[in-house]
């Protein structure tokens, strides 16, 4: 997958750190501006973890 913010974010916060996607969400929202659906990112996660 490629390494774009949002990747990054993911594996920063909810692999490493253990945060939940509702806090990922809100800080993509807040600090960057980002309305994308939780939908979205559960997705991408899943398309993360997945080799």
């Amino acid at each position: 997958m490629n390494k774009d913010l949002i990747t990054q974010i993911l594996q920063e916060y909810f692999v490493s750190k253990g945060k939940s996607l509702k806090v990922i969400h809100r800080y993509l929202r807040v600090k960057y501006r980002m309305h994308i659906e939780l939908a979205l990112l559960e997705k991408r996660v899943q398309s993360l973890l997945v080799p």
